[in-house]
């Protein structure tokens, strides 16, 4: 059941909700590589649209699966109707910030249509639609949306990942390594929360430290799935490895090892 809150003194209920997007079987707008997604998010009011977010461009994917998420409070006593439209963003834009991207310079992939209260009342809360034309006519590929309900903590998490030995994909060096780190929600579904950068031919990688707001961890005894892939320019990314932790577990080796590193130091002093 969907928590209610209410809203000021009119008495509103609703429920703040974060929204994740992913992609499947987009069509290829390129011809030496493949489309460079980027998925907008719409409410739909008074017939007027009103953009709620934009995520992040994918190089190189037929199958994006954005970490940007959007933002939105689901009024259940309201209908609110959401347009999703995905744009192929041409490589000499990768550099333009984002919120000033001009989309009509853009290749359009599809759009998909939807209510809020679709996504919230399906079992797992995700739904996925068939994308079509402007003019309404079925297009390749489908858009998938998740929503879940957000952390009302402030709490966040500072954290450093390092690997040893991986496993080298490549024939003529050593494998590019990066993380992809996911939130396992309670029906299983993996939503991305963070991306470390590449790390060039290595083999013993030590990523930059990131953090973790409550929102995108959700709660510490909720697992992370944290997947290590071989970088590839054309997007063809290929996994190493993987492995799921409740980050409840990591935080109390952390301090175990942290008060034993503490009680060492003393004894060492006294000594």
């Amino acid at each position: 059941a969907v928590d209610h809150f209410f809203q000021g003194q009119a008495l509103r209920l609703y429920t703040p909700l974060e929204l994740s997007f992913s992609a499947s079987k987009l069509r290829n707008m390129d011809a030496l590589s493949k489309s460079d997604p980027m998925l907008v998010v719409y409410t739909k009011m008074d017939g007027r649209l009103e953009e709620i977010g934009r995520t992040e461009v994918i190089l190189n994917s037929l199958e994006p699966l954005w970490i940007t998420k959007a933002m939105i409070n689901y009024q259940f006593e309201i209908v609110q109707p959401l347009v999703f439209r995905i744009y192929d963003v041409d490589t000499k834009y990768h550099n333009t910030p984002l919120k000033t991207l001009n989309l009509a310079q853009q290749d359009f992939l599809g759009e998909a249509f939807c209510n809020l209260s679709e996504i919230v009342t399906k079992f797992n809360h995700s739904l996925t639609l068939n994308l079509r034309n402007g003019s309404g006519h079925a297009l390749q590929g489908t858009v998938t949306v998740h929503a879940e309900e957000t952390a009302s903590s402030r709490m966040a998490v500072d954290m450093q990942f390092h690997c040893l030995n991986l496993d080298n994909k490549d024939t003529f060096s050593k494998s590019d390594p990066f993380l992809r780190v996911s939130r396992l929600s309670e029906s299983a579904v993996a939503i991305p929360i963070c991306k470390t950068e590449v790390i060039k031919n290595n083999l013993n990688p030590v990523w930059r430290p990131i953090t973790l707001t409550s929102q995108q961890y959700s709660s510490k005894d909720d697992p992370l799935l944290v997947e290590c892939f071989d970088f590839d320019a054309s997007g063809n990314h290929e996994l190493i490895g993987c492995l799921s932790r409740q980050l409840s577990l990591s935080l109390k080796i952390y301090i175990t090892q942290r008060l034993e590193q503490i009680f060492t130091a003393i004894r060492d002093k006294r000594s």
